[in-house]
């Protein structure tokens, strides 16, 4: 699952989730393990500083579920588009 904006385009990330093995959806469901965030224009976000995909899932993890929630350059170092700072 994906939300933000991203710095290639939705389709091309959800190809690199699929080639290592992820199933994206359009949405934040109690079946979702993991959400990509890219950076956001809060101005397009109706006056919040996340988005509902965010919120939604962090409502989700308060109510015990398992969904990790990555940073776009996290995901990049994940799928080996980027490598990881040194230190990390």
């Amino acid at each position: 699952m994906f939300t933000g904006a991203l710095s290639v385009p939705r389709r091309e990330a959800a190809d690199l989730a699929a080639a290592i093995g992820c199933r994206v959806d359009s949405g934040v469901t109690k079946r979702t393990t993991t959400l990509v965030v890219g950076d956001q224009d809060v101005t397009k976000l109706g006056g919040h500083n996340r988005s509902s995909k965010h919120r939604k899932a962090e409502e989700l993890i308060s109510a015990g579920q398992g969904i990790r929630i990555l940073r776009e350059s996290d995901f990049m170092v994940l799928v080996g588009l980027e490598s990881q700072p040194a230190g990390s």
